[in-house]
């Protein structure tokens, strides 16, 4: 009924990530580009990207394919991902080389640190690119052979339990002395309850910096159908659940919450504010910002708008220095019409929103407030 008579233009609302660290990580974007390798993508699509969050001052996620050049060249934060191949910091043996670790989380640019557990498309399984996509640049970032099949595990070796999860956490944070946090998928939120048990008892110092709670209806052309239709939990059912998990157990101010998932609407974003997240990230809506057109030949390196191809003749439609406009286009229409969501409902910023602010529509038609089907430990 009585929206602000002001409405900000820009983002002032900031976050910090990990205050504990000797270097913690503040940021203000409400939408950030989500994990997407290199090697998966190619190389002008990286770029478009990496100069596209630089232009609008969000963050670019490497996804699990290692830290690539053109991650950098744009001059954007980073956040670096480690998957269950740790590809980039990884040994023969695939262990962790905490060496190479420590001197790739020494680049400025480089701020924060993501522990892949599962990713939405595929959820306890690991990722695959196939060896006619494994190129010497490739293969060099990836720290594997050039020309074979890149499989990784379903899961870390090292991480089997809540504790040795923890522990793993805890191991990487010492190197790289940066925000360290999970990336999972939720099929059942115990595990995330004895999460919260065991970082109580070793103390707020041992828990992740934060979650990155993906949709199980997350997506690529790459992945296995039976994964991707059936097994995880849809984002608008998993983030709040996390978020009350997090609240029950007085972690919330302690564990970043950031939403990914097919967030590609100002509507959809939103929605994730009200549901508790701090941030929110979307591989898809900047993939459609660069020109993908969802042809599902991500996996053949035949891709005909040269994003998922290294076929050059492919990629040639594809100019990184135009792409990146279009994906700082993307981010900046996201955020006025966030903003405008947000002051329409009465707030200054989307942070402020909450479930009060939306309405769910039921099977009989008829719409519930979302505090009344996700109440929260709190009445969040």
């Amino acid at each position: 009924a009585f929206p602000p008579l002001e409405t900000p233009e820009e983002e002032t609302a900031e976050i910090v990530f990990g205050e504990q660290c000797p270097n913690p990580y503040r940021c203000s974007s409400i939408i950030n580009v989500s994990g997407m390798s290199f090697g998966a993508l190619s190389k002008p699509a990286v770029r478009a990207l990496s100069h596209g969050a630089a232009l609008a001052g969000c963050w670019i996620n490497t996804g699990e394919g290692g830290l690539s050049p053109y991650h950098l060249e744009g001059g954007a934060d980073v956040i670096f991902q480690i998957g269950t191949a740790k590809y980039g910091v990884r040994k023969d043996d695939g262990s962790l080389w905490d060496e190479k670790l420590r001197d790739l989380t020494a680049d400025e640019r480089v701020k924060m640190v993501e522990i892949k557990l599962a990713q939405g498309a595929k959820p306890g399984k690991g990722g695959m690119l196939p060896g006619h996509k494994v190129t010497e640049e490739i293969a060099r970032v990836r720290g594997i052979p050039e020309g074979t099949d890149s499989i990784s595990p379903n899961r870390h070796p090292e991480v089997g339990s809540v504790d040795e999860m923890i522990d793993f956490v805890n191991h990487v944070r010492g190197i790289a002395e940066k925000p360290v946090g999970l990336k999972i998928v939720v099929s059942a939120v115990e595990w995330i309850e004895d999460m919260c048990c065991a970082i109580h008892v070793r103390g707020l110092d041992s828990a992740p910096d934060f979650l990155t709670v993906d949709g199980g209806d997350g997506g690529t052309g790459a992945a296995p159908m039976a994964l991707m239709d059936n097994v995880g939990l849809p984002l608008r059912e998993a983030l709040p659940m996390v978020v009350d998990a997090l609240q029950k157990h007085g972690l919330k101010d302690r564990i970043k919450v950031i939403a990914s998932g097919k967030l590609i609407t100002p509507a959809e974003v939103a929605w994730a504010y009200c549901a508790g997240a701090d941030t929110v990230n979307t591989a898809r809506g900047f993939m459609f910002s660069i020109g993908c057109i969802q042809a599902m030949t991500c996996n053949t390196n035949n891709c005909p708008t040269g994003i998922t191809t290294h076929k050059e003749h492919l990629q040639n439609g594809l100019d990184p220095k135009f792409k990146a406009k279009d994906a700082a286009n993307f981010v900046k229409k996201m955020r006025k019409d966030v903003n405008m969501i947000a002051h329409s409902c009465g707030v200054q910023h989307p942070r402020q929103l909450t479930r009060q602010h939306v309405r769910i529509v039921q099977p009989n038609g008829r719409s519930k407030l979302m505090s009344e089907l996700w109440p929260g430990p709190e009445g969040l």
